[in-house]
C-alpha cells in the first residue's frame, strides 16, 4: 500500500508521475475540460490496477512550474473510467476523498519541498469543495486558491500571489514563460 498523508492507498490504487501525460491524460482532460494536455510540466495521474496487466487511468493533474511555485491545472476525473470497477471498491475510493482529493492530496506532500507555495483556479463548486478540502484556500482573487504549506512572512505571500495573478485568469500566461524559457 501506498502512503500519503494519513491516508493509506488501497494496493489496487496508485498515483503516479508520467512522462507523457498526453498518453494517459489527455482523453481524461479533454472529455472533463475539452483542452489537451500541455507539452510541458509534470503529469499526475492516479490509476486503478485490475491486473499485473490492467490498469486504468482515472484522474489526471497538472504542475507548472513558476519560478518557487506551482501552478495546479486540469483536475479532472474520468467518471466512465468507473464502470468497470468493482462496487466495493469505487466507495472505498469515495470514503478516502475521491480521485481528485487523494491527486492533491499527493501531489501537496510528494512535492512540498520543491514548492514555496500551490496555486490553483478553481470555476466549479464541487471542485472547489475538494479543493479545499485537501488544502486550498480561497485569495482575495475569484477563483483563484492557494496552498501556502510553507511558514512564509506575509509580504512573501504577498508577492508570489501578485506574480501569479500577473499571469492571468487560469495562469494563460505560462504558456509566455515556457516558451521564453526555452528560447533561453
Amino acid at each position: 500500500m501506498m502512503k500519503i498523508a494519513n491516508c493509506t492507498l488501497p494496493a489496487y490504487l496508485s498515483i503516479s508521475e508520467v512522462s507523457d501525460g498526453k498518453y494517459f491524460g489527455d482523453d481524461i482532460i479533454m472529455r472533463k475540460l475539452a483542452v489537451s494536455v500541455p507539452p510541458f510540466g509534470r503529469h499526475v495521474l492516479a490509476f486503478y490496477k485490475h491486473s499485473s496487466k490492467h490498469i486504468t487511468p482515472l484522474g489526471y493533474l497538472h504542475i507548472s512550474e513558476y519560478a518557487t511555485v506551482a501552478l495546479i491545472g486540469g483536475g479532472s476525473v474520468d467518471g466512465s473510467s468507473f464502470c468497470d470497477i468493482p462496487d466495493i471498491h469505487c466507495e472505498e475510493i469515495k470514503q478516502i476523498g475521491g480521485v481528485l482529493f487523494q491527486l492533491l492530496t499527493h501531489v501537496f506532500t510528494y512535492y512540498s519541498d520543491r514548492y514555496e507555495a500551490f496555486f490553483g483556479y478553481c470555476g466549479d463548486a464541487r471542485a472547489e469543495e475538494v479543493d479545499l478540502k485537501a488544502g486550498f484556500r480561497r485569495t482575495n482573487h475569484p477563483m483563484l486558491l492557494v496552498n501556502y504549506h510553507k511558514d512564509l512572512a506575509e509580504d512573501r505571500k504577498a508577492l508570489l500571489l501578485e506574480s501569479v495573478v500577473s499571469l492571468g485568469p487560469n495562469f494563460d500566461g505560462i504558456y509566455d514563460y515556457y516558451n521564453n524559457k526555452s528560447k533561453a
